[in-house]
């Protein structure tokens, strides 16, 4: 039982690097994309799903327990879901860091003109940014002979939004929406199952 139950650590342990390093790749790609920025919902967000997963999987442990696995397996993997979740938290604090950190850089300039170019402005367009940005977002249109409406509205770091009702465009620098895209091949690929018969994780 012992020799069983080192095979299911060992496996555990390995799923847990893999997928976070999985996790940390796909997070820090989105950081230097810069696609905006609501960190905190998407952590509480992420939390919530994490800890229903974590009550899930113990669910499922508890029915096959009574066939397959002692008890003491049961609470082994309990303990490592929820060390994932506590490495999963820690790794998105440094990445809210770094945001931040990029958005008082001068590249963050770089990153506003750089999507300010992929959009053609009409007349009708209205951009919202955030508050402190606005000052910055002026200067940028001016500089490029751009003549368009600008509002505040929140963003958790920066970046900006563009829409024109009449014409029907939208254009997002939302990084939010690609974190939300992190999260859900998070969720997709972090979760390992121990099948009734077998000593194998998925």
């Amino acid at each position: 039982m012992e020799e069983f139950e080192e095979k299911i650590i060992k496996s555990i342990k390995s799923d847990m690097l893999n997928q976070s390093t999985l996790v940390e790749e796909t997070v820090m790609k989105e950081i230097q994309k810069m696609h905006d920025e609501q960190l905190n919902y998407f952590m509480v967000g992420l939390k919530k799903e994490t800890e229903a997963y974590l009550e899930k999987e113990t669910n499922d442990l508890r029915l096959s327990a009574s066939s397959q696995l002692s008890q003491e397996t049961l609470k082994i993997k309990h303990d490592l879901l929820k060390l994932r979740m506590d490495f999963i938290n820690q790794l998105l604090e440094g990445a809210s860091k770094k945001i931040e950190d990029f958005v008082k850089s001068s590249q963050y300039k770089e990153y506003l003109v750089e999507n300010i170019n992929l959009i053609k402005v009409t007349p009708t367009g209205i951009f919202t940014v955030r508050k402190q940005d606005e000052e910055l977002f002026n200067e940028l249109l001016k500089e490029k002979n751009i003549t368009a409406n600008v509002q505040t509205g929140y963003f958790r770091f920066g970046g900006f939004t563009y829409s024109d009702l009449e014409n029907r465009l939208e254009y997002r620098c939302d990084l939010s929406e690609k974190l939300e895209e992190s999260r859900l091949l998070f969720r997709e690929h972090s979760g390992f199952i121990i099948t009734e018969g077998s000593d194998d994780h998925e």
